[in-house]
C-alpha cells in the first residue's frame, strides 16, 4: 500500500497511508491530511487512487503545488516522487504503485526506427563554457527608468534652451 510521508516542516516523520480513493492534503481541519503553514491553502491538493494508480491534483491552491519541483496541476505519480505544498515536502512510496513505462520508439509492422538528429545549436560566444545551451527564457527589462530618464532629459534641454534665449534677449 502505499503511503505519504513528510520530509519536512514541524509534522515530519509522519506517515499517512493511502488507504482511501482520495488523500486530500491542505490547512483545513476538514483535509485528510492537515497542515499547519500559511502558504498553503484549505483545500490545497489530493492525492488519487485508481487501483495501483496514484496522481496529484491541485484544488486551484494559490501557491500552487510542485511535483519533484515543477508546478502542476495533475500529475501521475512513481514511487520515491517528492509532494511540495507551501513549505512542506511530501514524498510517496509503495511497492504497489503501478508505474507509467516510458514511451518508447514508435515502429509500424517490420520497420526500424528512424532516428532523427537535430543540427547543432547556435551558442553565442559570450557564453564562457562553450558548451551550456544560452538560457530558456530572459528577465524582462523595466523599460519605465529608461523613460523617466528621457522625459528628464527633454526638460533639462528645453530649460537650457530657454535659459540661452533669456540670455541672448538681453544681450
Amino acid at each position: 500500500m502505499a503511503s505519504l510521508t513528510i520530509t519536512s516542516g514541524e509534522m515530519e516523520g509522519q506517515k499517512v497511508k493511502v488507504d482511501q480513493d482520495e488523500i486530500s492534503i491542505g490547512r483545513s481541519d476538514q483535509n485528510t491530511l492537515a497542515l499547519d503553514d500559511p502558504a498553503i491553502s484549505g483545500s490545497h491538493c489530493a492525492v488519487i487512487r485508481d487501483g495501483n494508480k496514484y496522481s496529484i491534483k491541485d484544488h486551484n491552491s494559490t501557491n500552487g503545488t510542485r511535483l519533484n519541483g515543477k508546478n502542476v496541476t495533475e500529475a501521475r505519480l512513481k514511487p520515491g516522487d517528492i509532494i511540495t505544498v507551501g513549505a512542506i515536502d511530501i514524498a510517496i512510496d509503495g511497492e504497489d504503485i503501478e508505474v507509467e513505462p516510458e514511451p518508447g520508439p514508435i515502429t509500424r509492422g517490420n520497420t526500424t526506427p528512424t532516428t532523427i538528429l537535430s543540427p547543432p545549436r547556435n551558442i553565442s560566444s559570450n557564453n564562457a563554457g562553450g558548451n551550456q545551451p544560452p538560457p530558456a527564457f530572459h528577465a524582462k527589462r523595466d523599460n519605465k527608468v529608461l523613460f523617466v530618464g528621457l522625459i528628464v532629459l527633454c526638460i533639462i534641454l528645453v530649460v537650457a534652451a530657454m535659459a540661452w534665449f533669456m540670455l541672448q534677449l538681453n544681450k
